[in-house]
């Protein structure tokens, strides 16, 4: 299941940031060569980066690339670190539940009625990376537990002496 979320998450990604790409360098063209920038891209950009930043950041935690969560788990001797590991992934889960998704959803619901002033979509559709955000660190926060239990059970059949 986490290499299908992998593979998704990362595929929309990088589509993002090359569609990203090619958006500022029609917003450059249309303010330089045409001298009348493109209001449309640069409110596209604008949004875009919020959602790739809500994606990326809930991929890289799954991914155990985020600087503190290495950081703070290497500081402590290796017996401790299964305690440590589950107390981050509680309080990751406690971020992701209470202001991710519950804040997100409330911001989403207060922004009801409301459209962006260029490309006139609803905000709802910007809020929604809020709670989008928030179930994919969720999710890797559930499979992170599942990781440590596994983990530290595989630790205690290979200390265990033979009799």
């Amino acid at each position: 299941m986490k290499l299908v979320l992998d593979r998704i998450i990362g595929t929309l990604s990088v589509i993002l940031l090359a569609v990203m790409s090619a958006m500022g360098c029609w917003q450059v063209f249309t303010r330089f060569v045409l001298g009348s920038p493109s209001t449309v891209s640069e409110e596209f950009l604008r949004f875009s980066l919020i959602w790739l930043t809500m994606l990326g950041a809930g991929y890289v935690y799954g991914q155990k690339r985020h600087l503190a969560i290495v950081f703070i788990a290497r500081k402590f001797p290796k017996k401790s670190q299964f305690v440590i590991n589950l107390i981050v992934e509680l309080f990751a889960i406690l971020f992701s539940v209470l202001i991710l998704i519950m804040g997100g959803i409330t911001a989403l619901q207060n922004a009801a009625g409301q459209v962006s002033p260029s490309l006139r979509l609803p905000m709802e559709y910007l809020y929604l990376s809020l709670p989008v955000g928030g179930v994919l660190f969720l999710i890797y926060s559930l499979i992170g537990i599942v990781e440590i239990f596994s983990n530290n059970r595989r630790v205690q059949t290979e200390e265990k002496p033979e009799d």
